[in-house]
């Protein structure tokens, strides 16, 4: 075989094999990017579900006509204490009184800060009345047979506005009655005039405690002559030394 065939048969060999070479190159390239290569699925981020609303308050509507039906079906906790500031006023000067009161077992205790910084103990018990001052070793003690302060309710002896005045009143006394909100708590209240002289009082029962938290009395000129707040109330909790005597007697006990 000549020389030049030789060359010329080396020389096609080469091309063939890059041929094929270049044809395989090609197709492979072509398959990867044609193939659809599947991913994992990223799930979706879920919503969280929206936290249910409580459903409104149920609550009956309040008028003039029924808000004493409403305030005779609620009732004071058994077992409670709360901290309340009574301060009256009168032309050109007013007085303030902070008391304590803790009720438990048909008891009640208050610790009453007078207007001139002096401290007045009572006790009231379904018979029998205690009354001291710091300092004293020995209380008062009265009777619920004897006449005069004996027959004082507690009520009576924080100065309060209370639950019996308002069902004894006359229905053309009561002016306006519904819910607001007093202090913070939800509350029914009550705008009616008072039997005797008729001044204007309005009074806020808390609809949580059953309870009377705040109260306003405005003579005939519109002036403000009382007011009652409440700061504090706990259910279920009253002060250990609350229904001890300056003696050391326990009248839980």
């Amino acid at each position: 075989m000549s020389i030049k065939r030789l060359v010329w048969i080396t020389i096609l060999g080469v091309l063939f094999i890059a041929a094929v070479i270049g044809v395989m190159l090609i197709t492979s390239y072509i398959r990867r990017d044609n193939d659809v290569i599947t991913l994992p699925e990223v799930p979706t981020p879920t919503e969280p579900a929206e936290a249910s609303e409580p459903d409104a308050l149920d609550r009956i509507e309040i008028t003039q006509e029924n808000i004493q039906a409403v305030v005779s079906t609620m009732s004071r906790p058994d077992v409670y204490s709360r901290s309340v500031m009574i301060e009256t006023f009168w032309e050109n000067g007013q007085a303030a009184y902070s008391i304590s009161a803790d009720t438990a077992h048909g008891m009640t205790s208050l610790r009453i800060i007078q207007p001139d910084g002096a401290e007045k103990r009572i006790i009231v018990t379904d018979d029998k009345l205690y009354i001291w001052y710091g300092g004293d070793r020995y209380p008062f003690i009265a009777s619920a047979e004897d006449a005069g302060d004996a027959h004082r309710t507690a009520d009576e002896w924080q100065m309060l506005i209370t639950y019996e005045d308002i069902l004894k009143l006359e229905k053309n006394a009561i002016v306006r009655a519904g819910y607001t909100e007093f202090g913070g708590e939800d509350c029914i209240f009550i705008e009616y005039r008072s039997p005797l002289l008729g001044y204007l009082r309005e009074c806020y029962v808390s609809i949580e405690f059953g309870l009377i938290v705040g109260a306003q009395e405005y003579d005939e000129t519109g002036a403000l002559i009382y007011r009652m707040t409440v700061s504090e109330s706990i259910e279920g909790e009253t002060d250990p030394t609350a229904f001890t005597l300056p003696d050391g007697t326990d009248l839980l006990q």
